[in-house]
């Protein structure tokens, strides 16, 4: 293969057009669930961000990242700050759900997020960073162009076609390649240790009980222990290379939805789950979604059709 042609592929993969439907949908779900991470936190505001709460400012400035940004540094250490950045993140993150000024409330929905994120990072997970990683890649796509406010607004002056148009997909590959970096992270990890390979993984996972929702009497069958072990490894694997081939691409997802559902069935593991399941959208072909949308207008179009009452003829 010729370095022109290799360079040719990569700039087409990087820059080609293409619908903006996968952004959109992905800048839907990722609001539901920042919405959902706020309404679960807001009760213990007070403990887990305030002056008086479980973490100083100090303390949280001393021991967090070098690199650390937040708002707080900045700002008034009382409650009322605490509780002013909290409706603002409320009010971005409301605002990129619907598409309302859309960059520019990602924009502001990710600064307030990370300030409390660095305000308290001993109470972060893996869901943090998650929404905190791809809530900063999504601010670069032309998310806000479909399934929007903002394209509302756009085509009532007149100034939007009447399908989005396409735009070059590097930010989309960006959200695509950390996705895959994530589950190739993950197993690389995983396989350092016995108990993956060795398949008990599973089994021990789910006899700590701060996690376990309840007790599944199949959990103590050693056998299916070491599929459900050895089969999460083989989806994250597929999840982080296989997912690129097309053919096999949906297979993939299916499975990656159907190993998280499990997860959060079986354990408590607050928003995680739901996060990857909703990143997992930007690996959707967008035109897959442009023919599936248009399926559904012709199925309710001959819906409506039908329910039309005919002239009778005499």
């Amino acid at each position: 293969m010729k370095l022109k042609t290799i360079f040719n592929n990569f700039e087409e993969f990087l820059f080609k057009p293409q619908p903006v439907y996968s952004v959109a949908l992905m800048r839907i779900g990722l609001g539901l669930i920042l919405l959902f991470n706020w309404l679960m936190l807001y009760a213990d505001l007070d403990i887990l961000f305030g002056p008086d709460g479980m973490v100083s400012l100090q303390t949280a400035q001393q021991y967090g990242n070098p690199f650390r940004y937040s708002l707080f540094d900045y700002m008034p250490n009382t409650s009322k700050v605490t509780h002013t950045l909290a409706f603002i993140n409320l009010l971005a993150v409301l605002a990129m759900t619907f598409g309302a000024w859309t960059r520019t409330a990602i924009f502001v929905a990710f600064v307030t997020l990370i300030s409390f994120h660095h305000r308290n990072g001993f109470v972060m997970n893996s869901a943090d960073s998650v929404l905190r990683n791809f809530l900063f890649l999504l601010m670069f796509t032309p998310c806000g162009d479909a399934f929007a406010i903002d394209r509302w607004r756009l085509r009532l002056k007149g100034q939007a076609p009447e399908v989005p148009a396409e735009k070059a997909p590097w930010a989309l590959r960006m959200i695509q390649i950390q996705f895959c970096v994530i589950y190739l992270a993950t197993v690389m990890f995983k396989i350092k240790g016995d108990r993956w390979v060795d398949g008990t993984a599973v089994y021990i996972a789910t006899r700590l009980d701060d996690f376990v929702r309840f007790e599944l009497p199949l959990l103590n069958n050693m056998i299916f222990i070491k599929y459900l072990t050895w089969s999460t490894l083989l989806v994250e694997f597929a999840l982080g290379t296989l997912v690129w081939i097309k053919d096999l691409r949906y297979w993939i997802l299916l499975a990656g939805v159907g190993l998280h559902l499990g997860i959060e069935y079986t354990m408590s593991i607050p928003v995680f789950e739901w996060a990857m399941i909703v990143v997992m959208v930007s690996m959707v072909d967008s035109r897959d979604i442009e023919r599936w949308m248009e399926k559904l207008r012709k199925y309710r179009q001959q819906a409506r059709t039908a329910q039309t009452p005919q002239p009778q003829t005499t």
